[in-house]
């Protein structure tokens, strides 16, 4: 993994909610994603504790999935 940020917010009556934006190479999503997994599985028995993993590419990577160009 190229850079691993954290973020947190307020959840209301839930807490925090917290992201982590993790950069990665593309040929690398598969390990990084199995490591971000791992470090999160004592996680599961803090009651309430959920997790969402999103797979983000970049502003150019997503225009050319359709066919644009970003300039």
């Amino acid at each position: 993994m190229k850079k691993w940020r954290v973020f947190n917010t307020y959840a209301g009556n839930n807490g925090l909610k917290q992201y982590h934006l993790i950069y990665t190479e593309k040929e690398k999503a598969e390990d990084a994603i199995m490591e971000i997994g791992r470090y999160f599985v004592p996680f599961n028995q803090i009651e309430g504790f959920s997790l969402q993993i999103e797979t983000l590419i970049g502003v150019s990577d997503s225009y050319n999935l359709v066919g644009m160009k970003w300039e």
